[in-house]
């Protein structure tokens, strides 16, 4: 059995990496494994966020069934996500039922003990102990919603700030602890970092800045000022995707330093982004709600397994059985011509992804695109071809099925 590490970047997109052809030396370290390792050319997210995405990459499910918790949406999709870890199991889980030894490393509060990311691992570490856990479950409880946002944002961000945490906690502060813990686990061992370098705010150190301090900055605060809403003028376009840039290069030096520390456990490392990020496309900002190939395409590559380039559509959501048959079966599972979902967590917004084109619902509309002839998805096949458009029909009645069988099973749990 191999060990395993799972390294998470947030909010990556496929494009913005140099052996998926960007320009710029953005991911020489990944670029490498890529050429040496396991390269899915089309991997896709199941959601354009890291609520969204996450859980389904961890259990290899999506959440399913209605949830009304009588409060509001934030409510409601929280509690979904809460439920669905509970139940499912996890991949750490696999793993330790397998004799693994687990760990956990993420700043991110979307993947924190709160929400259920911590079942199945040994060691899991969100950064989110002692007064900091008991502000920020105030906060996702809801205990803070009746303030506006605007009011409470600016102290969390503040806060984060000063302290190093969340999207301002950088790799090189928590490696160490990572090191620690390899140096001394048992083997074979699973380990899970979440990285939150390449998530907004592009902040990086000075060796890794392409500009001036100033100007990244500046960038950064337009963003925010605007909450990520376009317009923004052509400099700060280009000082924020330049900036977004520097923060992938300086992720991409902790895979250097720890392929480097890792060498004698030879362990399968596979690298892959939860979501993408837009930069205006269609007009857009960030990762909001939206399905198209920025928000969704991501990079995904496993070192140490065959030396292979898959240039049918995967979703992310195998990533739980495809490791797990690379680290204890020595097996790479089969990845035919497949048609891969991805939705929203209240499931307005649903894709399905082929090799040649995209199905996009949005509410009662419905677009289709030919991602050869445009695959910046920016006109819509005016005629939805009927099997094209078979399989999303398929798998949408197959998910509404299950909604359904839960529905009624949680229902007449609370009868009984």
């Amino acid at each position: 059995m191999r060990n395993v590490v799972l390294v998470t970047f947030d909010s990556l997109r496929a494009d913005h990496c140099g052996f998926m052809g960007y320009d710029r030396d953005t991911t020489p370290t990944l670029d490498a494994m890529a050429a040496e390792g396991l390269n899915f050319e089309h991997a896709i997210s199941p959601g354009p966020s890291t609520p969204e995405s996450m859980p389904v990459i961890m259990t290899g499910e999506f959440p399913v069934g209605s949830d009304d918790s009588g409060s509001s949406l934030l409510a409601t999709r929280r509690a979904k996500i809460r439920r669905h870890m509970k139940t499912r199991e996890t991949l750490a889980e696999r793993f330790g039922r397998a004799g693994y030894a687990t760990a956990a490393f993420s700043p991110n509060p979307y993947t924190s003990r709160y929400f259920g990311f911590d079942r199945g691992f040994d060691r899991f570490e969100d950064f989110m102990g002692g007064s900091r856990e008991e502000l920020y479950q105030r906060m996702l409880d809801g205990a803070l919603a009746g303030l506006p946002l605007g009011s409470v944002l600016p102290v969390r961000i503040l806060l984060n700030w000063i302290q190093r945490e969340e999207v301002f906690k950088p790799w090189e502060d928590f490696y160490d602890a990572i090191r620690a813990w390899t140096e001394q686990a048992p083997e074979p061992y699973f380990l899970w970092i979440l990285l939150m370098d390449t998530h907004d705010p592009y902040l990086v150190p000075d060796d890794y800045r392409t500009q001036s301090w100033r100007a990244m900055y500046h960038a950064n605060y337009r963003l925010w000022r605007q909450g990520h809403e376009p317009p923004f003028s052509e400099t700060t376009h280009e000082r924020l995707v330049r900036a977004y840039d520097d923060s992938i290069a300086y992720a991409d030096a902790f895979l250097d330093r720890l392929r480097t520390d890792l060498a004698d456990d030879d362990p399968l490392i596979a690298v892959h982004g939860d979501h993408g990020e837009a930069f205006g496309e269609h007009g857009t900002y960030g990762h909001h709600q939206r399905l198209f190939e920025e928000n969704v395409h991501v990079p995904f590559v496993v070192e140490g397994a065959a030396d292979r380039n898959v240039t049918a559509p995967v979703t992310l959501q195998r990533t739980p059985e495809l490791l797990e048959s690379l680290a204890i079966d020595g097996e790479l599972p089969a990845f035919d011509d497949r048609n891969v979902p991805a939705r929203t967590l209240d499931v307005d917004r649903s894709a399905v992804r082929a090799r040649t084109y995209k199905y996009l619902r949005d509410g009662d509309e419905v677009r289709l695109y030919d991602l050869v002839t445009d695959p910046g998805e920016e006109s819509p096949s005016r005629d939805l071809d009927p099997v094209a458009r078979a399989p999303v029909t398929a798998r949408e009645e197959h998910v509404a099925e299950r909604r359904r069988i839960r529905d009624a099973v949680s229902d007449r749990g609370d009868r009984l």
